[in-house]
């Protein structure tokens, strides 16, 4: 019995401890909770409520954001901007919280042709509506909390 064969046999041994401790750490409460966050990349790719969305043209070279009051609140012209505001993660919504919502325009995107595309959003709530299809995303709303901030 030489030098490879107890390398070999520890090399097994160290990763037998391995998998325990994976299997110990995906059981835990800590991870079951990391796991079921709306802004969890680790929920999306384990089949959670969220799923992507790129809801702007397919173009797009500005998004201007609007106040509660329908003012221009701020533009967006910069590539890393925009991709934050258009590529959301969507969560579900209920039919009462839609139908008791009255969305007004939060965001639109504009494509290098002029054509224009809106997201509307319910005041102080993260639901949105784009093309009439209602949807929740603190994602979003937290992007759009940090882009009103000067």
């Amino acid at each position: 019995m030489g030098f490879k064969f107890w390398l070999k046999i520890a090399f097994m041994i160290g990763s037998f401890g391995l998998v325990i401790y994976g299997m110990k750490q995906l059981r835990s409460s800590e991870f079951a909770r990391d796991s079921q966050k709306e802004d969890s990349a680790l929920a999306l790719l384990l089949g959670g409520d969220t799923r992507p969305l790129n809801w702007c043209l397919a173009d797009t070279k500005k998004v201007e954001i609007y106040s509660g009051k329908g003012e221009v609140q701020k533009t967006l012209e910069s590539a890393q901007d925009i991709s934050s505001v258009c590529e959301i993660l969507i969560g579900p919504i209920s039919a009462e919280a839609v139908q008791k919502s009255q969305f007004l325009p939060r965001l639109i995107a504009t494509d290098a042709k002029g054509a224009k595309k809106t997201l509307e959003q319910a005041p102080n709530s993260p639901f949105f509506r784009v093309d009439d299809m209602p949807m929740s995303s603190t994602v979003l709303e937290k992007v759009l909390q940090r882009l009103a901030q000067p």
